[in-house]
């Protein structure tokens, strides 16, 4: 059966989930452990393609690498409404490069937080570990996050400057929604995915959608940004309740 191996709490993977479940494929979902399986990773992407995930495994085809691409991938073998109209690529493509900036500086901000929460270093063991072990496996999840941190050159970046770094996408957003329920005429596409996503500095969506733990979904939100764009907030919770099968 298909894998799908990513990290729960990210963004790029909450994105390839989700266009795999809107599509109804069918597929086995693995939390990646960092570190630990950076060498298998390697053997599953191209040589000179920096390995990372979310990762389709589906084989006897290639790994499918990126949550854009494994997207359009459920969207070639799925079934349901489309996510990507034809007539509409450039302008979904144009949003999707908009949340990976956000998401990129929603790590920066989440990353250094979670070397300094011992709850939130916990929350990411492997489900396997029980929880009356957690608290004496936590430094071993730091290790892994320290890995993350240098993979993909996280800087430490103080909240202000996210914030001013981040509030004008999502002004952008807030405009080009204009109070209606989809960013495009075509209704619900990935464009709304993919934005949906990067609002994750505004509080993670519910654990009924998204079980995340408290000391994750602390270093995730920035009370600033929140605070700012609570309209957004509110679009991403009812586009999750009317369209986040699971």
């Amino acid at each position: 059966m298909r894998t799908l191996v990513g990290l729960t709490s990210s963004g790029w993977t909450e994105k390839a989930r989700w266009a795999l479940d809107h599509h109804r494929v069918a597929y086995r979902y693995q939390d990646y452990v960092p570190l630990i399986q950076e060498r298998w990773l390697r053997k599953q992407v191209a040589p000179g393609v920096k390995p990372s995930v979310p990762l389709l495994v589906d084989p006897p085809q290639p790994a499918t690498h990126g949550s854009f691409a494994i997207a359009k991938h459920a969207e070639a073998v799925g079934q349901g409404s489309p996510l990507f109209p034809a007539a509409r690529l450039d302008a979904i493509t144009a949003w999707n490069d908009i949340s990976e900036h956000v998401l990129d500086l929603a790590r920066a901000y989440a990353m250094p937080r979670m070397l300094d929460n011992a709850r939130a270093q916990a929350e990411m063991l492997p489900k396997f570990i029980p929880g009356w072990l957690r608290p004496v496996f936590a430094p071993s999840a730091r290790l892994g996050m320290r890995f993350v941190v240098k993979k993909h050159q996280v800087a430490d970046t103080s909240p202000e400057a996210i914030e001013a770094a981040v509030a004008p996408s999502y002004d952008k957003l807030r405009a080009a929604l204009g109070g209606r329920p989809y960013l495009l005429e075509e209704g619900f596409t990935y464009a709304d995915i993919t934005t949906a996503a990067m609002l994750a500095p505004l509080g993670p969506p519910a654990d009924r959608h998204l079980p995340m733990g408290p000391g994750t979904r602390e270093v995730w939100t920035h009370p600033g940004l929140a605070a700012r764009f609570p309209d957004l907030l509110a679009w991403r919770d009812t586009l999750y309740d009317k369209h986040r099968r699971t």
